[in-house]
């Protein structure tokens, strides 16, 4: 005898609707792995690049110091040359005028020139010669200034004119 209408059906102990939502959480968690995975792996990376990055930072630091000397130096070194060559000039010009100084008549053999001191050999016909012609203008440029002269054969005078100026802080350089 038969009570129900339709046959008998196996009664499953998980239904298909609760089978769905067990794979759908399980896809979930394997994915949130994965993706915890991927981040943790991306952190280290991140990390590793940060020590590079650090290093590199470090060593440009030290080339930029290095640099900074570098360019320092030549600055002082550009300087100095700047200084050499007006330093130069300066004394270019004074030979040049201290020529244009010496008249005809006597003849220079031997200019010694220093920082503070002019030292002139040279031969001149008569010592009133060299005093009104060159001795005046030596004076009015030097604060001390003394001649020595010598006869020589030919009847002219050979002299060594010594030329100082008083240094600023008054003591004879």
């Amino acid at each position: 005898m038969r009570y129900s209408f339709i046959a008998p059906r196996k009664k499953h102990f998980v239904s298909l609707f609760s089978k769905l939502w067990i794979i759908f959480i399980t896809l979930m968690v394997v994915f949130l792995f994965t993706f915890d995975f991927y981040i943790q792996m991306e952190m280290r990376s991140f990390k590793e690049g940060a020590v590079e990055l650090t290093a590199q930072r470090e060593a440009l630091e030290t080339r930029i110091d290095q640099d900074d000397e570098a360019i320092s130096l030549i600055l002082r070194e550009k300087a100095l040359s700047e200084e050499v060559y007006s330093n130069n000039t300066l004394l270019k010009e004074s030979m040049k005028n201290l020529f244009d100084l010496v008249p005809d008549q006597i003849t220079l053999r031997k200019v010694e020139m220093e920082r503070n001191s002019l030292i002139l050999y040279g031969t001149s016909p008569t010592q009133d010669t060299f005093n009104f012609l060159l001795a005046a203008p030596l004076k009015s440029i030097f604060h001390t200034s003394s001649t020595t002269f010598y006869l020589t054969k030919e009847g002219w005078y050979n002299f060594v004119s010594i030329n100082k100026i008083v240094g600023t802080d008054g003591i004879r350089e």
